[in-house]
C-alpha cells in the first residue's frame, strides 16, 4: 500500500483513542464460530447475536443448515437486510464443501494441518471471506490475524489511516502486518466496537456515498453517449462533405473530358474541310516513285610502293696530284692558246 509508514503510524494512534471493546462469545464448536463469523461479516454484534439466537432455535443439526436454500437461511436467522441472501448462500456454499472434504458438517480435521497449511485451509473453503477466514482463525486457529470488511475497510479509509485506493485484501494483509500477534484479539475486539457504534451512520454514509458514485457515473457515461454522438455527426458530415466535394471533383473531370473530346472532333472536322478545299483547287499530283540511287561502291585505296633504298656511292679518294703533272698541264694550255691566235 502507498505511504504505508505514514498511514501505520495514524492507524496505531486512531487505535489507541478507541476506548470501548466487543469480545465475542465463547463457542466450543468450530463450525459454531464459522457460523457465527459468517453472520457478523458486514453486521454488527448485536445483530449478529440476534441472528444466532433465532437460527440456532430453528436448525437442528448443520446437515439441515446445510440442504436449506439462501432465502430459508436468511428466514431462519431472521434477516431483513441487503446482504441477507448472499450471507445465506456464502454460509450453504461453506458447510457443502466441508461435508464434500470430510464427508461430515466438521471442522476437527482441520487442525491436523500446520498453520500455513491451516490458513491455506480454511481461505479455500468455498464462499470465503477474508474477514470470516481471519476471524476463524483468530479464535481457533491461534492466528495472529485482523478481520476486515467492506464498512470496517471504509471507515479506516474515511478516518484516513489506510489508502482510499487500496482493496479489501490489500488492507487486510495491511493491518495484520501493523499489529503484533499476542494484540490481534485486543485490537479486534476494539475495532469491532468501533463498529458496532458507527454501523448505522456508516450504511447512510456508505449509501449516500453510493448514490452520488452512481449519478457521477451515469452523468459521465451520459456525457460520454453524447460526446460519442456528437463525434459520430461530425464524422457523418465530415464523411458527406468528402463525398460532396468527391462528386463535385468527379463531375468536373467529366465534363472537362467531353469538352476536349468536342473540341478534339471540331479540329479534325477543320481539317477535313481545309484538306477538301485544297483538294478542289489543285489537282492532285502523281507521286513518282523515288529512283533509287546506286549505291556506291567501296573505294579501296591502293597502297603506294615503298620507296627504295638509296645508297650513297663512295666518293673516290681524289689522288694525289704531283708537281710534275700540273706542269705539263699548262705546257699544254699555253700550246693551245698559241695555236688559236695563229689562227
Amino acid at each position: 500500500m502507498k505511504n504505508s509508514k505514514e498511514y501505520g503510524v495514524k492507524f496505531v494512534a486512531h487505535v489507541k483513542k478507541l476506548k470501548k471493546s466487543s469480545y465475542p462469545p465463547e463457542m466450543d464448536d468450530p463450525v459454531e464460530v464459522l457460523v457465527y463469523s459468517q453472520l457478523v461479516w458486514e453486521s454488527t454484534s448485536s445483530k449478529a447475536d440476534e441472528a444466532w439466537a433465532h437460527l440456532s432455535s430453528a436448525v437442528l443439526d448443520w446437515h439441515e443448515l446445510r440442504v436449506s436454500t439462501p432465502a430459508e437461511i436468511a428466514e431462519m436467522c431472521r434477516d431483513t437486510s441487503e446482504l441477507a441472501l448472499e450471507r445465506g448462500k456464502r454460509l450453504k456454499m461453506m458447510l457443502n464443501h466441508l461435508y464434500q472434504r470430510h464427508h461430515e458438517v466438521t471442522m476437527a480435521p482441520e487442525f491436523e494441518h500446520r498453520k500455513r497449511d491451516l490458513r491455506e485451509s480454511i481461505e479455500s473453503l468455498d464462499g470465503m471471506t477474508p474477514f470470516v477466514a481471519a476471524r476463524w482463525l483468530l479464535l481457533c486457529g491461534d492466528v495472529g490475524a485482523v478481520p476486515i470488511d467492506d464498512q470496517l475497510c471504509w471507515m479506516l479509509s474515511n478516518a484516513e489511516c489506510v489508502d482510499e485506493s487500496a482493496t479489501l485484501t490489500e488492507v487486510a494483509a495491511w493491518v495484520c502486518r501493523q499489529v503484533r500477534s499476542d494484540l490481534a484479539f485486543d485490537v479486534h475486539a476494539t475495532l469491532q466496537a468501533w463498529v458496532n457504534g458507527q454501523s448505522d451512520a456508516v450504511a447512510k454514509k456508505r449509501l449516500k456515498a453510493a448514490q452520488t458514485a452512481a449519478r457521477g457515473a451515469k452523468r459521465s457515461r451520459a456525457k460520454a453517449i453524447a460526446d460519442r454522438g456528437e463525434a459520430q455527426q461530425i464524422a457523418k458530415e465530415k464523411k458527406a462533405e468528402a463525398a460532396r466535394r468527391a462528386a463535385a471533383k468527379k463531375a468536373a473531370a467529366e465534363q472537362a473530358a467531353i469538352e476536349a473530346e468536342q473540341r478534339a472532333a471540331e479540329r479534325q472536322a477543320a481539317a477535313a474541310m481545309r484538306k477538301a478545299t485544297s483538294k478542289k483547287k489543285s489537282p492532285a499530283k502523281k507521286k513518282v516513285p523515288a529512283k533509287k540511287k546506286p549505291a556506291k561502291k567501296k573505294v579501296t585505296k591502293k597502297k603506294a610502293p615503298a620507296k627504295k633504298k638509296v645508297t650513297k656511292k663512295k666518293v673516290s679518294t681524289k689522288k694525289k696530284v704531283t708537281k710534275k703533272k700540273v706542269a705539263k698541264k699548262s705546257a699544254s694550255k699555253k700550246k693551245t692558246r698559241s695555236t688559236s691566235r695563229k689562227r
